[in-house]
């Protein structure tokens, strides 16, 4: 919590996030979450007596409200969900039979189309369970699926030698949930750099977005 209380003073405005203290709030000038136009595919993982929220895209990520933090500026354009994290998982052995309770798989587009973002949100028991993931999944570069703009999933991007060139993921834990970001050029061409600045930029943006998100509802 300290760490994500440093984070919002780093990356400050975020009209999106810090705007946005309970899920399906209305915000003045931007109308009802309810008007959301994005594609979701999938159910929202079950509830329980001590998560009785539901564990929903549309949610947590109304795709009315942009995404606005520092230079980036974006958008939700489509979802999956479900209580089996087995569908979104590109390596099905990397959670080593760590139990995991349902999962969002959100993609995120940058205003001009370019640059494309995938957050994959995993839910867990406990803060000690979602700490130990975040050991297991830093540095797994094809962790998790992409997911696109149409809410299908993609391969990982590959070299003409067919090695990844993904950049590693953004990994973090937050509360009992742990996000998994990453990004890529839309027309899929590699990255210059191993840092490249406009992924890198939207992939830090969405990865605050995501883990605000569930800082701030702390019923849930």
């Amino acid at each position: 919590m300290i760490a994500w209380a440093s984070a919002l003073a780093v990356l400050g405005v975020g009209g999106w996030v810090v705007s946005r203290p309970h899920p399906g709030d209305l915000l003045p000038g931007l109308g009802s979450t309810s008007n959301d136009r994005s594609l979701v595919l999938g159910t929202p993982a079950p509830t329980s007596a001590t998560d009785p929220n539901p564990f929903d895209a549309n949610r947590y990520f109304p795709s009315s409200k942009p995404v606005e933090v520092n230079n980036y500026k974006g958008k939700r354009t489509s979802a999956r969900q479900g209580p089996d994290c087995s569908e979104i998982l590109q390596d099905q052995g990397v959670l080593k039979g760590t139990p995991c309770q349902g999962y969002l798989a959100l993609s995120f587009t940058r205003n001009d189309g370019k640059v494309l973002s995938s957050v994959t949100v995993l839910r867990f028991a406990d803060e000690a369970t979602s700490n130990q993931v975040v050991q297991l999944l830093r540095g797994q570069g094809a962790a998790v699926r992409f997911v696109l703009p149409d809410a299908t999933v993609a391969s990982p991007s590959a070299t003409a030698g067919g090695k990844p060139v993904d950049p590693a993921p953004r990994v973090e834990a937050v509360r009992h949930y742990v996000t998994i970001t990453t990004s890529r050029f839309a027309d899929g061409h590699p990255p210059a750099a191993p840092v490249d600045p406009d992924l890198d930029e939207a992939t830090r943006a969405c990865s605050y977005t995501a883990g605000a998100a569930f800082m701030w509802t702390m019923g849930s």
